[in-house]
């Protein structure tokens, strides 16, 4: 038996992950529009963001890099999203992903720039529900047509 790629096998859950949004994200927005397809999804990954910031509160208020150490760098110490920190310090925290999982799937699946807009629109809104859960204020900008990585994030106190 060879060894097993972890790192591997996480990829391609993530990839597996970004393809399930796609399908229920596609599926409600035939049914019920586009509008509904995002209130339903960022409502639903803000609720399970929620259960994962629960773990994070006792980084709140101002423990920042506490805070880097256990989100940014989750779940492999930085190789999946590859964060670039640009602030942590007392005041807050900043960080621009550098990759994406969720979004190089949707690219190799063949979604139109809008689309993988949307989509990341939607995928944003489980870091809204974690920041928001562990006690934290959350700016987030989602990738835009021609910008490199992906998402951008300035977290604050609450």
């Amino acid at each position: 038996m060879g060894d097993y790629d972890s790192q591997g096998a996480l990829y391609e859950a993530n990839k597996e992950r970004a393809l399930i949004y796609l399908a229920i994200f596609r599926e409600i927005q035939k049914r019920h529009g586009k509008e509904e397809a995002i209130d339903v999804m960022r409502t639903a990954l803000i609720e399970r963001g929620q259960e994962f910031g629960n773990k994070l509160k006792h980084f709140a208020p101002r423990d920042f890099r506490g805070l880097c150490d256990s989100f940014a760098y989750v779940p492999d110490g930085g190789k999946m999203f590859a964060p670039e920190e640009i602030r942590c310090d007392g005041s807050g925290l900043e960080l621009k992903m550098k990759k994406c999982p969720l979004k190089e799937a949707w690219q190799s699946a063949g979604v139109s720039d809008e689309e993988l807009k949307t989509l990341l629109k939607c995928a944003s809104a489980m870091d809204v529900g974690t920041m928001d859960a562990a006690g934290f204020a959350l700016k987030i900008k989602t990738w835009q047509p021609g910008e490199e990585g992906c998402c951008y994030l300035e977290i604050t106190e609450k």
